[in-house]
Order: structure tokens, then C-alpha cells, then sequence
């Protein structure tokens, strides 16, 4: 084979590769990202439901702090839930962010989840 023919296969070949990589990137764009703080989320339930128990307390009580950690729980899967299909978007824990691009920064939902889980209902 010609050095003419290998060097038109190439381009042939690449020109392929790149086309079908920009046909599937169009129909299967990159998910939306969010975040939210869950660390400071849970631990401000938490320490909410510390301040709640005290030394000698009655078993009932006691039950109603331990369902109330639980429903909580509850709201907050079904908050982020709510959040990712209002958005559209792919819930990450912030803390698994290393360091926001300054120019494309990811939207925070945790005020906004904060508040749905926290909700009483």
C-alpha cells in the first residue's frame, strides 16, 4: 500500500472516531450535577435529637425521639429525592467535592433540602 493510501485511511478512520464520538456525546450529554451538605444536615438533626435526651427519661419519650430520627431519615431520602427531579440533576454529597471550578460552579440544594426535611408532617 502507497504512503497516499495509509495516510487517507487515517484521516478516513479519525474522522469516524471523532464523528461518532460527537453524535454520542449529543445523545447522551453528561447529567446535571448538584450538591448538597448532607454532613451538616444530619448533624444538626443530631444534635438536635442529643439536646432532646436526658439522664432518666421514660421509655415513651425515649420512643418518640428514636421515631423521630427515623422519620427524619425518611424525609430527608424523600427531600433529595423531590430536589433531583425538580432539577433534573444528579445529587452529589459536598463533601465529595474536592475543589468548585471557579467559572462552572455546581449548584447547592442543601439550604433548600435542609428545610423539606425538616418539615413537620
Amino acid at each position: 500500500m502507497s504512503a497516499l493510501a495509509h495516510f487517507t485511511t487515517g484521516v478516513i478512520s479519525a474522522t469516524v472516531a471523532i464523528a461518532t464520538m460527537v453524535v454520542w456525546q449529543h445523545f447522551h450529554p453528561a447529567p446535571n450535577m448538584a450538591k448538597v451538605d448532607i454532613i451538616s444536615i444530619v448533624t444538626a438533626q443530631q444534635k438536635s435529637l442529643t439536646a432532646q435526651m436526658k439522664p432518666g427519661m421514660d421509655q415513651k419519650t425515649q420512643a418518640a425521639i428514636i421515631e423521630s430520627a427515623a422519620r427524619f431519615g425518611k424525609q430527608l431520602d424523600a427531600a433529595l429525592t423531590q430536589v433531583a427531579a425538580g432539577c433534573n440533576c444528579t445529587i452529589i454529597n459536598a463533601a465529595a467535592i474536592i475543589k468548585d471550578s471557579p467559572s462552572n460552579r455546581i449548584d447547592d440544594y442543601t439550604q433548600r433540602v435542609n428545610t423539606m426535611a425538616t418539615a413537620k408532617k
